[in-house]
């Protein structure tokens, strides 16, 4: 057993903003920034992680007769369970149980180690299929406006704080009037054309006619060059496409996510669970009285309605596997929400369950998440993936933390609205979900509105 006492060890109400101090921490420190950015939450700045899990999935033909949809050789989340395992943290009382433990990302290839479906070629530039570190100190911006530096000490270690306390000194010395640098968005084209798009539209409605699934989400990549300070990226994207799940995650590598998902996939209170899958997507009026007519018309929109019902069925289905029996709800079935340029139909599902299954039973039962393979899930994995023809990475997958114990805490975002770095390179993922009325014009221009907020 490990025990690690987390404590604040400093505070301040003149701290920089999460965004500058990100710029402000050194290059290689593999930070991770889980960003309130709509300030209706904590977010909170890890950095320098003392541990790290990170790895390739591989077909495993020993497991199947069929090598393109064998599963994978191993199972990500079971071994991100096995090397945290024996931890316990221990936080000091009236501590927020955030941004410090497991922090990281399994991307959509991971779903190989659970369903069945076609091998792609693997991302661009060697990313990863998934990524942990083990960080032990972070700063936490409170929603009343305190920052609070957490150090998790190692009962028995070396006292390790003076390195953790140092950096803090060193932001808190620019103060709080100190401003990110931000950049203009990049240039970025599709790399397929519309009627491919819509091809593969009219082919998944083809298979929904013969009944052999209702509903695939299908996408595209959006890519270009990019050769300024990725931080400065997200600064930018802060500030015009605030959501209460943003993130921003580097390795020591250089390779970057940028994330401003609005959606959560999975967060864990010990026994208690909860997912908030989101399906349907209108732009913003220019006005309030459009917008409301905008967002009356979404929420009474047939297509979109039942588009989140399968997936609030699927969800509840996933949820079901490790649930106690009949301690699955659901709170909402479809409520519009207003984000800075969309308007999306969010769902709220909960569940009840026993910890001690552990994380890779937890992820075996509802990875990939539902709103993003479609239904029924393995099916729809299957079309999507011979659709589609290549590896979606991190996109579509899911990132945040992990606090293992007893009574587990983690919190995991929908890698939608995310973009990957790497070589000076850019890409971006839209999709959209598509059902047997989809019109295969409006799916594309559907695509092509979910990257807005990026391309400008």
């Amino acid at each position: 057993m490990t025990t690690l006492q987390v404590r604040c060890i400093a505070r301040s109400r003149q701290a920089p903003g999460p965004a500058t101090c990100l710029q402000l921490l050194p290059r290689g420190c593999q930070p991770v920034l889980l960003d309130s950015s709509g300030d209706v939450g904590f977010s909170t700045l890890a950095w320098a992680p003392d541990k790290s899990l990170h790895g390739h999935l591989q077909p495993n033909p020993a497991a199947s007769g069929d090598s393109n949809r064998c599963l994978a050789d191993s199972d990500p989340a079971q071994q991100l369970e096995d090397i945290c395992s024996g931890e316990h943290w221990h936080f000091e009382a009236g501590l927020p149980k955030a941004g410090i433990g497991w922090l990281g990302w399994f991307g959509f290839e991971c779903g190989h180690a659970y369903e069945s479906f076609p091998w792609n070629p693997p991302y661009p530039d060697a990313w990863p299929d998934f990524h942990f570190g083990r960080y032990r100190h972070a700063m936490v911006w409170m929603p009343d406006g305190e920052v609070l530096l957490l150090h998790a000490q190692i009962d028995g270690g070396v006292d390790d704080r003076d390195a953790t306390l140092q950096q803090f000194e060193t932001l808190m010395a620019f103060g709080a009037d100190t401003v990110a640098q931000s950049c203009s968005g990049p240039k970025l084209q599709p790399e397929i054309n519309g009627q491919t798009f819509r091809q593969a539209v009219e082919r998944l409605r083809q298979w929904i006619g013969e009944g052999e699934l209702y509903q695939a989400n299908l996408s595209h990549v959006l890519s270009g060059a990019f050769h300024e300070d990725a931080r400065h990226l997200y600064q930018a994207l802060r500030q015009s496409q605030p959501t209460a799940m943003s993130a921003y995650w580097e390795d020591a590598d250089g390779r970057v996510l940028l994330s401003h998902s609005p959606e959560r996939f999975l967060q864990v209170r010990g026994t208690e669970l909860l997912s908030q899958p989101i399906k349907g997507t209108a732009a913003r009026g220019q006005d309030v009285e459009e917008d409301q007519t905008i967002a009356a018309k979404l929420a009474a929109d047939e297509k979109e309605v039942a588009e989140l019902t399968m997936i609030v069925d699927m969800a509840r289905n996933d949820l079901g596997r490790v649930a106690d029996v009949g301690a699955v709800q659901v709170d909402s079935a479809g409520d519009v929400e207003a984000f800075s340029t969309l308007f999306h139909r969010t769902a709220k599902v909960r569940a009840r369950w026993q910890p001690q299954l552990g994380l890779a039973r937890l992820f075996a039962a509802t990875f990939p998440p539902a709103s993003i393979t479609g239904a029924p899930k393995v099916r729809a994995l299957n079309a999507i993936s011979e659709l589609e023809g290549r590896a979606r990475g991190p996109y579509c997958g899911c990132l945040g933390y992990w606090i293992p114990g007893e009574h587990p805490h983690g919190d995991f975002s929908v890698l939608i609205r995310t973009a990957t770095l790497s070589n000076q390179q850019l890409r971006l993922a839209v999709g959209a979900g598509i059902v047997w009325d989809s019109d295969p014009q409006r799916e594309w221009d559907e695509t092509r509105l979910k990257g807005r907020y990026l391309t400008g």
